[in-house]
């Protein structure tokens, strides 16, 4: 536990930049959608059929698919982060401009209520842990790049290290958040929104 404290404190610099990242986008995301609602309401219809097929499945079925998309992206943030950041820098940057885009369409739609309901239960945890991704694909891409310039980095040991976290914190904390999506959220947005 010690251990992974210690992690996650090296890594607060790269955490930083990957929150600053999907904050800024979100909020590009949401100025956007405000000064061209076209442009939202057809992201919302394209994503509304993109994702048709996960609510017709049963609570228990959502769940593992939302947590299998979670464990790939997230993945796919930290380990591909070794070619220079480019990877984890479009995850971040990509989901804080849609979340802001569809946030802003739907608070219109339905009230900033539903949002934050319709976000909050599981957004707590899942956001944090997409973000540590990042953020340890950040650190990846850094060190690869200091390695280039001939500086002595173990890129090995810093991907067994980051990999090691991923796989004992942020893969079981996905598969609670997305429990939390597919059981809890929906009370949640039906007992505050009275939907």
């Amino acid at each position: 536990m010690q251990k992974d404290l210690e992690y996650i404190y090296s890594l607060r610099k790269y955490i930083l930049a990957s929150a600053g990242i999907f904050v800024f986008s979100l909020l590009i995301g949401v100025l956007v959608s405000a000064l061209n609602p076209q442009a939202s309401e057809g992201l919302f219809q394209m994503l509304k059929e993109a994702f048709s097929r996960i609510t017709t499945l049963d609570p228990f079925e959502r769940m593992l698919e939302i947590f299998k998309n979670n464990v790939r992206n997230s993945l796919m943030a930290l380990v591909l982060g070794i070619i220079f950041c480019i990877v984890p820098f479009i995850i971040a940057a990509s989901n804080g401009l849609v979340l802001g885009m569809l946030a802003e369409i739907v608070s219109r739609q339905q009230g900033v209520l539903f949002v934050v309901a319709a976000l909050l239960p599981h957004g707590i945890i899942e956001l944090p842990m997409v973000l540590i991704s990042v953020g340890i694909g950040l650190r990846l891409g850094h060190a690869m790049y200091l390695l280039l310039k001939g500086m002595r980095i173990d890129i090995t040991q810093e991907l067994i290290q980051g990999m090691w976290f991923y796989i004992r914190w942020v893969v079981p904390l996905l598969l609670v958040a997305a429990a939390i999506e597919s059981y809890v959220t929906p009370l949640v947005v039906s007992r505050f929104t009275g939907f």
